[in-house]
């Protein structure tokens, strides 16, 4: 347990002291899809941001060519809300499901020393 805080401790310093080095808007194709490649330099983060509907719930999936540490959130105030959070992934998919209608971002940072490549894949 003592590991996970102090992974999560990591997690949310470098999360708190990356700069964004790109926020793009989510812009849907005709066909409810969305792809973004971008290669993040050391240190930095991206992040990509949109309105999520309740009604249209997002299919998403990544893969890097490094490791990123990554997560889904929305702003509530002063506040984070985060649908999920990993450290030093490569990859992940899932699906994103709100019960209302929120911007809601994902977001990687790079903690390597080394750029790294993500590619990104929405679907509604």
């Amino acid at each position: 347990m003592k590991n996970h805080r102090l992974a999560f401790a990591a997690f949310a310093a470098t999360a708190f002291l990356a700069t964004p080095s790109l926020a793009a808007d989510i812009r849907w194709s005709s066909g409810d899809t969305f792809q973004h490649t971008e290669t993040i330099a050391p240190g930095k983060a991206t992040e990509l941001c949109g309105a999520i509907e309740s009604r249209l719930p997002v299919e998403w999936r990544y893969v890097a060519d490094g490791p990123l540490s990554f997560d889904i959130h929305r702003h509530s105030g002063a506040d984070v809300v985060y649908a999920t959070r990993s450290y030093l992934t490569r990859e992940q998919n899932g699906k994103l499901s709100p019960t209302f209608n929120f911007d809601w971002c994902w977001m990687w940072i790079n903690e390597s020393t080394e750029a790294v490549t993500v590619r990104v894949d929405l679907k509604r």
